[in-house]
């Protein structure tokens, strides 16, 4: 386990650690502060141990306006660019929790020292002092929270930049080629390999499946152009493939309009863009996984646009999987001249990607 693992993964397991980490350094800190301000008098292990359990029995309330805010009020709302609803919930959630809080240091914390037998002078009645000194306090929380969560997005974003320039620059510096050598297939034989002997009876319609595949690779790459339907039959394939292969449950639907046996476009432009987004989803750690892809055919312009839900706050170039985009914007570059276009939007929980081709303007026929 390496510290970026630690921070930045959101496998579950790591993400409970750090958390757990959290909260413990939390409580930890709180109680050591709360025995140096007001409890030494009564000795410092007496003192630890009263406010370690008060402060414990309270940190579920902190963790419920933590988790409120980054969770909830930062993707739905800070986002989504919808302040001044933001700024309402976090003041109505925070006067909630501090009215629990005092409910807390008023009516359990006395049974718990007397539980304990730590003789402390009760809290004077101050009402509204308090709830202002409680209220300021979880708004510290809440701001540290967002703090910690927008720092971390940050440094991810930063990462992504860099990884961008290093992936321009190397595909920049490598010599271009009009194919596209179909590297899906060997991915997915080694995924049929994999589970061959857990599903033998599958097995024979997915050698099938690789098969026509394969010859498709084989005769059909050498081409300038094929129909768009071919491009779209083997989509289809590869997307049973992907699916029947697939280590977690992903939910894949594929809509095509207009007349695709009338235009044509080069081949493997298609089923790259489509295996960019399978490679994110496979490493993404999600318990749902969507792709949504839809194509459209309509005089001579051809449109692809794929969308798939992702973390909020999980990096959207995982192993350098976009090279294969930029790779294709070359390509495409190269046989339709400033007739073409690939869009990356990152939302939220979310990564669509517009592909837009003038067939009519390709230098090869």
């Amino acid at each position: 386990m390496t510290l970026d693992a630690l921070i930045f993964s959101n496998n579950r397991n790591y993400r409970w650690l750090r958390h757990s980490i959290f909260w413990v350094a939390w409580i930890i800190y709180y109680s050591t502060v709360s025995v140096l301000l007001w409890r030494g008098e009564h000795g410092f292990l007496k003192g630890f141990f009263s406010a370690f359990l008060e402060v414990t029995v309270s940190t579920p309330l902190d963790m419920l306006f933590c988790y409120f805010v980054i969770y909830l009020l930062l993707p739905r709302f800070l986002f989504r660019g919808r302040y001044i609803t933001m700024l309402l919930l976090w003041i109505l959630a925070s006067c909630i929790v501090t009215i629990l809080f005092e409910l807390y240091y008023f009516y359990l914390v006395p049974y718990l020292r007397e539980l304990i037998n730590f003789a402390v002078p009760p809290m004077k009645p101050n009402v509204l002092g308090n709830f202002f000194s409680l209220f300021s306090q979880i708004n510290m929380e809440g701001c540290l929270a967002a703090a910690i969560k927008l720092g971390k997005l940050w440094y991810i974003k930063q990462q992504e930049l860099s990884l961008l320039k290093e992936e321009k620059a190397k595909t920049e510096a490598s010599a271009e080629k009009r194919n596209v050598q179909p590297f899906f297939l060997v991915d997915v034989l080694e995924r049929v390999e994999q589970i061959a002997e857990e599903k033998p009876l599958e097995t024979p319609a997915m050698i099938k499946k690789i098969k026509s595949l394969l010859l498709y690779a084989i005769y059909e790459n050498t081409m300038s152009r094929v129909e768009v339907s071919k491009e779209v039959k083997l989509l289809h394939e590869y997307i049973a493939l992907s699916k029947a292969t697939f280590e977690s449950p992903l939910q894949v639907e594929l809509k095509v309009e207009g007349d695709t046996d009338a235009y044509k476009i080069t081949p493997f432009i298609i089923l790259p863009v489509a295996e960019n987004a399978f490679r994110q989803l496979a490493l993404l750690q999600m318990p749902s996984k969507k792709l949504y892809i839809f194509i459209r055919v309509e005089n001579g312009n051809f449109y692809m646009r794929l969308n798939w839900n992702k973390p909020p706050d999980t990096s959207t170039l995982i192993n350098s999987s976009n090279v294969m985009l930029q790779t294709i914007n070359k390509r495409l570059g190269l046989i339709y001249p400033q007739s073409h276009e690939i869009k990356v939007v990152i939302e939220v929980e979310e990564v669509i990607v517009h592909l837009y081709i003038n067939l009519k303007k390709a230098i090869t026929k």
